[in-house]
């Protein structure tokens, strides 16, 4: 814990009373990503995971396709820079923050998408059925396994599980940061995404749907909210949307044929 959050003096009030007292602050880095020679982005981020969350960035905004795609990487500490080469399937980072206007996966639905997202978006087709056993597991999970969050406040926490079995799990301070990290350790552990859960500690924007989908995962679970667009998306993308998922209860927004409900008791004659 000492390595992963900061004390910082501070004063406390209790009711009309100060006290002088240390509060544990989470760390924030500005990560500056070149690729091939090329600044690409700079991304607030916890010093954590940092080559794994390069990885799932470049993969997410359509740099690459593969894990092979990457020649050679390295990070350099005292910079907080990242350094990368490979091969490019972006024609221009230009196309990061360029939106367009286009019908969603197929769909009629005019959507307003990123321009490097309408080529990648596909349908998810998986067939995985979890219990709700299992969907309450991941969410005890993330209950049980975040000292960060439970000393500071001040991270999102996620993973990825299969089978009820926890596979690979990440931290930061930003949502979209934590499904990069995500992915970019998926993709350098060799993981077929395909038929696995995202579990997650925060609320379910549109893209943080989009970066789900481009991860080809069927099935996510969330501790908070969804937004509509978020559920339109899921909709047209198929993808099962859980929120609320606390303890033992949650909602089921989308999808729910991935979801094994109990059969109902039968009534007594």
């Amino acid at each position: 814990m000492s390595t992963e959050a900061i004390r910082y003096s501070i004063l406390k009030a209790q009711d009309h009373t100060f006290i002088q007292t240390e509060d544990l602050i989470v760390p924030e880095i500005p990560l500056t990503l070149f690729f091939n020679d090329e600044e690409i982005a700079t991304l607030l981020c916890s010093p954590s995971q940092l080559e794994d969350l390069a990885y799932g960035f470049l993969f997410s905004e359509g740099f690459i396709h593969s894990a092979a795609d990457i020649q050679w990487l390295k990070y350099d500490p005292k910079l907080n820079i990242v350094w990368a080469e490979g091969t490019s399937y972006l024609a221009s980072k230009d196309l990061l923050n360029k939106r367009t206007f286009s019908a969603c996966c197929g769909k009629s639905r005019v959507a307003l998408n990123f321009a490097n997202d309408k080529d990648r978006l596909q349908r998810q087709t998986s067939n995985v059925q979890i219990s709700l056993e299992e969907a309450y597991g991941y969410t005890r999970y993330l209950q049980d396994h975040s000292p960060l969050f439970q000393a500071t406040g001040g991270i999102h926490s996620g993973g990825i599980g299969s089978q009820g079995k926890v596979l690979l799990t990440s931290y930061d301070i930003g949502r979209h940061n934590v499904f990069d990290k995500l992915a970019g350790a998926a993709l350098r552990s060799g993981i077929k995404t395909t038929d696995h859960v995202v579990f997650f500690s925060g609320r379910i924007s549109s893209e943080i749907l989009l970066k789900l989908a481009k991860m080809n995962i069927p099935v996510l679970i969330a501790r908070s909210a969804p937004t509509e667009l978020a559920l339109k998306f899921a909709q047209d993308l198929n993808i099962t949307v859980i929120g609320f998922a606390r303890g033992d209860r949650l909602n089921i927004y989308t999808c729910p044929e991935r979801i094994l409900l109990p059969s109902p008791t039968p009534s007594e004659t």
